[in-house]
């Protein structure tokens, strides 16, 4: 019986089409452009191995169906660029069915599509199912990968010799380390995923608890205050001295304060307000109660009811800052404004380079004993249980926060002011949410005063110290306590601060303790 012709009308009617050849395929990026979707932070799809089977065999042989919705995008945009009409053909996921396999021709990848019979037929199915990595330009594999969390990307690199290239690319483990860790100094060279590992065993340390304990000796009181770079420790003490340490050694290497002598031209004070008789010594001449410094200039507060900026490249005097008419109980500052706070019930905002006084804000009962500022918020912790959130250009009080049943103590914003942290006599650390006001939860565990805290946003961890004498670790998105360091202070906790790799803290023993959780790691100068 002859053959009937593939265009007879006596043949059933089917659509041919001709598919282009893996081979033959020339990729651009540029027409696989993904420039609108970027990986999200907050959603690193995993690839583990789940009731036996392995997902990463499964994503390499049907990536669409296998993965989130967001790489499934990408790849539905990938296919739909590369001018593959079924992606299912590109991914091995033909359907079979009655026709005879004489009507295939594998080398030009002919298809007849009869819809009457339901003919659907993949014909090179050799080609069809290489996977994507091994044919995708590389930043677009790469971008696909980023959204990936770091044990996919570690499993990914047994798939394949393409995986494994794909999954080791600097650029997918720089996405994966900031969305994990937050933002990092960019450095020519950096290895990400050697970054990444290390930072991983720094935060097994955290969990664990494995520091070692340093002392600083040097004043002769109590420590009312802390702060500390990558290079230096700022304390200031009830014995009415600053001290500046080093932090690699641990040695004072400055004191201002009283028997400090300074070269500088007199000191500047605020003659619009302060009285013409009165004169000041070029330091505090009481308890130095609080301070803040950044990398120009450090700012310190005083029971002598003043504030001091200092140079904080030579440690000279520049001007004074005296309005309030009790001590000085915390400052913080930003690019535009120092900010402080009093036990006269007020908060003081003055202008950072010429050292006048912006304004004024009144309407706490009560000594305010914490502020703190981020952009044109500053928000003000009381004795009289309130916390209230300020509008800077206007002074108007936005809102007050209750909850705190006793005095407060401590307060901090979040680096998005979206978040505020308080602590106080009622022995419970609170988190708000700064917009609307709200409690969003409690952390109860300390036994006495909440006298400091420290909100890390980026390690997501707040840094609790108490009068009951222990500084504790809570998670800031659980509000669990994740460690708790009982054994080296035995007395009040003042002040505590913390980084990525230690928490330093001050107390009425006159000492401050620095406890570090890398002694004895390895490649920690990938971090640095």
């Amino acid at each position: 019986m002859p053959s009937t012709p593939v265009n007879s009308p006596s043949r059933p009617r089917s659509a041919l089409r001709r598919l282009p050849s893996y081979r033959s395929l020339s990729f651009s990026a540029s027409k696989l452009s993904l420039s609108h979707v970027t990986p999200d932070p907050t959603n690193r799809y995993s690839l583990n191995k789940t009731d036996g089977s392995s997902r990463i065999e499964n994503f390499c042989s049907h990536p669409i169906k296998s993965t989130s919705s967001g790489v499934r995008k990408l790849l539905q945009k990938a296919s739909h660029s590369l001018r593959f009409t079924h992606r299912n053909e590109l991914l091995g996921g033909m359907k079979r069915d009655k026709c005879p396999s004489t009507l295939g021709d594998d080398e030009s990848g002919i298809v007849i599509d009869d819809k009457d019979n339901d003919c659907f037929y993949a014909i090179d199915t050799t080609v069809a199912r290489k996977d994507f990595v091994k044919f995708l330009p590389p930043e677009i594999t790469a971008h696909i990968f980023s959204f990936l969390d770091h044990q996919s990307l570690v499993n990914c690199e047994s798939v394949s010799r393409a995986w494994m290239v794909a999954a080791r690319d600097r650029h997918v483990w720089r996405n994966v380390f900031r969305a994990e860790h937050g933002p990092w100094k960019s450095k020519p060279g950096n290895d990400w995923k050697r970054m990444f590992k290390v930072r991983q065993e720094l935060n097994l340390r955290w969990t664990q608890g494995r520091v070692t304990a340093k002392y600083l000796k040097g004043h002769t009181d109590s420590i009312y205050c802390v702060q500390f770079d990558d290079k230096k420790i700022i304390t200031g003490s009830r014995d009415k001295t600053i001290r500046i340490w080093d932090i690699s050694t641990g040695e004072c290497i400055r004191v201002l304060g009283q028997g400090s002598r300074f070269s500088s031209p007199p000191l500047i004070a605020n003659t619009d307000i302060a009285a013409p008789h009165m004169s000041y010594p070029d330091y505090h001449r009481a308890s130095v109660l609080c301070l803040q410094f950044d990398d120009e200039i450090l700012v310190s507060g005083s029971s002598d009811y003043t504030c001091i900026v200092w140079s904080v490249h030579t440690y000279t005097p520049l001007m004074r800052l005296a309005h309030h008419t009790a001590g000085v109980l915390d400052v913080c500052f930003d690019k535009k404004y120092i900010v402080s706070c009093s036990k006269d019930t007020s908060v003081c905002i003055w202008d950072r380079k010429t050292g006048k006084l912006f304004r004024q804000l009144t309407g706490h009962r009560g000594p305010v004993n914490a502020v703190a500022i981020r952009g044109n918020l500053i928000v003000s912790a009381s004795g009289d249980a309130l916390i209230k959130l300020w509008n800077v250009d206007t002074g108007k009080c936005i809102r007050d926060f209750t909850g705190h049943n006793r005095g407060l103590a401590c307060v901090q914003f979040s680096e998005d002011a979206r978040t505020i942290v308080s602590g106080g006599n009622d022995q419970d650390i609170r988190i708000w949410d700064a917009t609307s006001g709200e409690c969003i939860r409690a952390l109860v565990g300390h036994q006495s005063l909440v006298r400091t805290l420290h909100l890390d946003s980026r390690n997501r961890r707040i840094i609790s110290g108490s009068y009951d004498q222990s500084v504790k670790v809570w998670d800031l998105d659980s509000g669990k306590l994740v460690l708790d360091i009982q054994r080296f202070h035995s007395t009040w906790i003042l002040s505590a601060k913390a980084d990525y790799r230690r928490i330093i803290s001050t107390s009425q023993d006159n000492r401050t303790l620095m406890l570090d959780f890398t002694t004895g790691m390895k490649d920690l100068e990938v971090l640095e």
